[in-house]
């Protein structure tokens, strides 16, 4: 055998052990080395047959268990690093003394602590799919898509989601359940009914209305729906698909109805002020006919209020003209509803300067004499017809020049009426208390003395009446008597204490009709029916007050009537 060869190889293995046993290499353990040296005596002894084959194979052998002594060792030191980092407080390198504390050898808490973290992961891990559940089943979107259709519902869920979202899934069933029954409650009541109630009292015909709103295309199918059909389409939703997709089909009908409901309140703004305007003009025009007397205020009615004179249209026609513009507005066509009402305003607003250029001419009548100017809206026939009865009925001349009312003979009459009542007795007598009465034949009016001629009486539903220029002085008395009797703008006053000769119903009717036909001052007299016993008053137009009211009341019947 050759020893030098041998030496050198067993000299190669023992610079290996040693290169591992340096800083940063891995160290070769003691009893590896020592597992070597057998097979080093080995050798030796049959080193002396000198054969070269032999040592080969010992060095070959020698080789191969340094190896695998190197591989074990690696592999036990990789075992005890991994143990050591699957602690997570361990104590790390200072373990050696935590280990003996506990008699374990640090295997005991290494281990504890690492069975506590797994579990805590897996805890982790459910709650997560338990937070979940509320996201993947309702979620936040579905609650905004809803909370405007059912607020009541959605507030509960808010309420009952616990702050960390940490819902048990039977919860979440639950609060599915609510809302889907909160929605089909919501359909039972009327919410998806598309169906607008007018003001007025009607419902409007939504079916009539543009291709916009009368259709709609809902999800999740895109299905294309009609508005009368929109609640069924909800209804679908909720049995077909999940709460996600029936909130969104609930939210995109409730928002339609909405935008329907929303477009027929712009179309039926102006509607509706215009048609108050025409009922206003109506009522104006009833409460003014009421202030006429005689024979004058049953013609009046007759062609004002009931429409029997072709030259205008009378209040019921307007009337009706109105509850025909109604009908068409509920049907959706609201382009023709705006044209029949805005019609209907202007002949409310004709009649009513009808009427109000009558109280002009009986206003001129009581002064006497003068010209009134007839309105263009005022049909020429329409004051042909009246002209007669008011000669008949005040003793006066009217003719009719070119758009003018020529009134005239009343002043002298007047004027003779008042220097008969005085020379009968004094301004409180009654005239005609001598017994002559020259203007009355077998107790009624003649047509040709006229209601001022002569006694300044006038008969008037069945009642006889004194002009207000019989009265003059005790119409007078009653208006300084109003003074301070009211409020801003009216004025009250009980009858029964005025003084005897003062308080009379031939007093104060002629003191009402007076105050009534001053249509720019007066809104409104009420003389209570039988009085007196019983109250006058007397309210003033807007923005007119009492004390100036009364003020032009007093001039005006002085310049008129004397007194």
């Amino acid at each position: 055998m050759d020893v030098d060869r041998f030496e050198g190889v067993r000299s190669a293995i023992a610079e290996r052990t040693e290169l591992a046993s340096e800083p940063g290499a891995t160290a070769v353990p003691s009893d590896a080395v020592r597992s070597v040296e057998p097979a080093g005596s080995v050798v030796g002894v049959t080193g002396g047959s000198g054969s070269t084959l032999l040592a080969a194979a010992g060095a070959a052998v020698l080789l191969a268990v340094a190896v695998g002594a190197l591989a074990v060792y690696r592999r036990r030191t990789t075992d005890r690093s991994s143990g050591a980092s699957a602690s997570p407080t361990g104590g790390g390198s200072a373990g050696g003394a935590g280990a003996t504390a506990d008699g374990n050898g640090g295997a005991g808490p290494g281990t504890s602590s690492a069975t506590a973290s797994d579990g805590e992961g897996a805890d982790r891990s459910d709650a997560g799919d338990t937070r979940s559940a509320f996201d993947d089943r309702i979620g936040d979107r579905t609650l905004d898509r809803l909370e405007p259709v059912v607020p009541d519902a959605v507030s509960q869920v808010r309420d009952r989601l616990p702050t960390d979202r940490n819902a048990a899934p039977s919860a979440v069933d639950a609060m599915e359940r609510d809302l889907r029954q909160s929605v089909e409650d919501a359909v039972d009541g009327g919410v998806f009914d598309p169906t607008v109630t007018s003001p007025l009292g009607g419902t409007y015909d939504v079916v009539n209305l543009p291709g916009r709103f009368r259709e709609l295309t809902v999800p999740p199918g895109g299905e294309t729906v009609h508005v009368a059909d929109l609640e069924g389409a909800v209804r679908d939703a909720l049995a077909d698909w999940d709460i996600h997709e029936a909130a969104r089909t609930a939210a995109v009908v409730h928002d339609h109805c909405g935008d329907i409901e929303s477009h027929i309140r712009r179309r039926e703004e102006s509607y509706l002020e215009t048609r108050r305007e025409a009922e206003r003009s109506l009522e104006d025009v009833r409460e003014m006919t009421g202030r006429f007397d005689g024979a004058l205020a049953d013609r009046v009615r007759e062609f004002v209020v009931d429409g029997r004179h072709e030259a205008l249209p009378g209040v019921r026609d307007i009337e009706r003209r109105i509850d025909n513009a109604d009908r068409t507005l509920h049907a959706c066509a609201f382009d023709d509803a705006d044209r029949v009402i805005r019609n209907a305003e202007r002949a409310g607003d004709d009649l009513l300067m009808a009427v109000d250029f009558l109280g002009g001419v009986t206003g001129t009548i009581d002064h006497g004499s003068g010209r009134v100017g007839i309105p263009e809206g005022v049909d020429d026939a329409f004051v042909a017809d009246l002209a007669p009865i008011l000669e008949r009925q005040y003793a006066v001349d009217v003719e009719l020049d070119g758009d003018e009312l020529v009134v005239t003979g009343g002043e002298s009459s007047r004027a003779g009426a008042r220097g008969s009542a005085r020379s009968a007795g004094g301004g409180g007598s009654t005239p005609g208390a001598d017994g002559s009465d020259p203007g009355r034949e077998a107790g009624s009016l003649s047509p040709s003395a006229g209601s001022t001629a002569g006694s300044g009486r006038e008969e008037g539903g069945g009642r006889e009446q004194l002009t207000p220029d019989a009265v003059a002085d005790e119409i007078l008395f009653v208006l300084r008597e109003l003074d301070g009797r009211g409020g801003a703008g009216a004025v009250e006053y009980q009858t029964e204490l005025l003084p005897d000769a003062v308080a009379r119903r031939e007093v104060l009717e002629p003191l009402a009709t007076f105050c009534r036909r001053q249509t720019d001052l007066v809104a409104s007299v009420t003389l209570q029916e039988n009085a007196p016993p019983g109250f006058f008053e007397v309210e003033f137009s807007e923005g007119t007050t009492a004390s100036a009211g009364l003020d032009a009341l007093r001039e005006r019947f002085t310049e008129r009537h004397g007194g």
